[in-house]
């Protein structure tokens, strides 16, 4: 056998594993691995034709059979290592590890929930992808990628919206590198492309029924439509964002709470509610109906006050703000309240306490007080900490309460700002089975009874949380669609925080890195081999 033709059958056996490389790592691209697997052909095919007799006279040499065997081995032991490498490529066989410290290269539990409902409806979500930036793409390509490797079934097709003008034009594409999830008769339009942003996107295209969401009127609350700061226009387009129908209503006007209010939300009044009100809201309550109360602080509620005792919680009368003379109070303005001590139990907060180091920031806050005995037998618990730095002035009811301050009325400490409070309601008796800790409210009561519910409350010391302004921090957006979402039992679509990961990272799911995998496996060992099966038999001949 000529040693100059010997680099062709493992120039073959390189190129064929170069194509099966490509073909994993760039599935868009299917023309390069069928190239390429044209070439490892006609490589194996020119060194038969050119060394055919070579071959023949090698057979027919002494020990020819024992070179065989031995040949044979090799050939076993290479197609071993493709078989390993087929396998390797298959999804259920994928592995990765994260080293980043941030888990920016691993789904968070609320994502891999979503992919597991996905996966259980058995229909793939629909992506039309319009790209023109090419880094863009490739980072909607490696988050998309992370959910595809959990078992997540998408339809992806990319669309360059100037090659195909039209299509673009069709989907109402008007920025450029726009993704469109399609699931259903549900869409939803993203154009970055970070786990919170994609899984938020499911969200909105999973979700089969809308349920609407009432604010109360005529008590100075704000405009959902103001855009002013202390507006709640951006509340209601995150609600809407999430297919929620939100409608205003003012109680003494209907009489009655809407028979369509999956929640019903205060936020914000300036003036208490009438005694006639609370008789509507205690048979709201009653039929476990949920209710959220936003409250700034320096507005007197003693009416409220008198509703929400019935549910365990209490508004005090004081204010929450930065301690005198921190140095941080000039930064942060010193009437805005830190919270910091977050449940880690409460689907509301859990993400808060994983992510670690989240605070909010609202202003006009005061504290709320938690009473265990309640009427309506409820368990209220703290959600919500204002952090060590902010202290509490007691007797509060308005602006001019802070011109005369003395020692007595300033309080350190920490200091409950939100809460929530559930229990079950309703029912002719008392229900016997488990407390529900899932998203169905409905229990099994005796023969005799009706079943009981569970009635769900949420309370918080800043109507801030939510208006324009506060809306501006992210986490207190969280916040605020993680409660909602809570309320209207809809946990599983609890909002997915970003990740704010460094640059220090090694990313080991994506197309580049199995590329790398299928390179130090085979292409680097096998050019190795071949160099030193070529250099071995030149030295034989010499």
């Amino acid at each position: 056998m000529r040693s100059g033709l010997l680099f062709l059958p493992f120039l073959g056996v390189f190129t064929a594993v170069l194509a099966m490389a490509t073909g994993r790592a760039y599935k868009e691209y299917p023309l390069v691995s069928i190239v390429l697997w044209i070439l490892a052909a006609l490589a194996l095919g020119a060194w038969v034709v050119l060394d055919g007799k070579r071959l023949q006279s090698m057979f027919k040499r002494k020990g020819a059979r024992h070179g065989m065997s031995q040949g044979l081995s090799v050939i076993l032991a290479i197609l071993l290592a493709i078989g390993a490498g087929y396998l390797s490529r298959r999804d259920r066989f994928n592995k990765s590890v994260d080293v980043t410290a941030e888990g920016v290269n691993t789904l968070s539990p609320e994502s891999v929930k979503l992919v597991e409902q996905l996966k259980e409806r058995k229909e793939p979500v629909k992506v039309l992808a319009f790209f023109q930036d090419e880094m863009k793409k490739n980072q909607f390509r490696k988050a998309l990628a992370l959910y595809e490797l959990r078992g997540g079934s998408f339809e992806v097709e990319y669309i360059d919206p100037q090659m195909d003008p039209t299509r673009a034009m069709a989907e109402n594409i008007t920025t450029a590198d726009t993704v469109l999830f399609k699931f259903g008769n549900q869409e939803a339009r993203l154009t970055s492309f970070t786990e919170e942003k994609i899984s938020n996107a499911l969200v909105r295209v999973m979700k089969e029924k809308e349920k609407t969401i009432y604010f109360t009127q005529g008590h100075g609350e704000p405009d959902l439509n103001s855009q002013e700061a202390v507006g709640y226009q951006a509340a209601k387009q995150e609600l809407e964002s999430e297919r929620f129908v939100v409608k205003q209503v003012n109680l003494l006007e209907t009489g009655k709470v809407p028979e369509d209010a999956d929640l019903l939300v205060i936020a914000g009044p300036k003036y208490d509610l009438q005694p006639s009100e609370l008789t509507l809201l205690e048979q709201y309550l009653q039929s476990a109906k949920p209710l959220m109360v936003l409250v700034d602080a320096m507005t007197p509620v003693p009416n409220l006050n008198k509703l929400l005792e019935t549910v365990g919680f209490r508004f005090r009368d004081d204010l929450l703000i930065i301690r005198p003379g921190d140095p941080r109070a000039k930064m942060l303005g010193q009437n805005n309240a830190i919270v910091t001590d977050f449940d880690s139990f409460s689907p509301v907060t859990a993400d808060f306490v994983k992510r670690g180091g989240v605070a909010l920031m609202t202003p006009n806050t005061r504290s709320i007080e938690i009473l265990d005995e309640n009427k309506m037998q409820l368990k209220p618990i703290g959600l919500a900490k204002s952090s060590e730095i902010i202290v509490r002035i007691t007797g509060v009811k308005s602006e001019q309460d802070l011109r005369s301050l003395t020692e007595d009325r300033v309080a350190q400490g920490t200091f409950d700002v939100f809460g929530v409070s559930t229990g079950k309601v309703g029912g002719d008796k008392v229900a016997t089975s488990e407390p529900n800790k899932g998203a169905q409210s409905d229990v099994k009561a005796d023969s005799q009874g009706t079943a009981a519910k569970e009635l769900r409350v949420f309370v918080g010391g800043s109507a801030q949380l939510a208006s324009n302004l506060g809306a501006q921090r992210q986490e207190n957006v969280d916040l605020f669609l993680n409660a909602i979402n809570y309320l209207t039992q809809d946990e599983d679509f609890i909002a997915i925080r970003a990740k704010d990961g460094d640059q220090s990272r090694l990313e080991l799911t994506t197309a580049s890195s199995q590329f790398l995998l299928l390179f130090l496996a085979y292409v680097y060992p096998t050019s190795f081999l071949g160099a030193g099966v070529f250099y071995w038999m030149r030295r034989r001949r010499a």
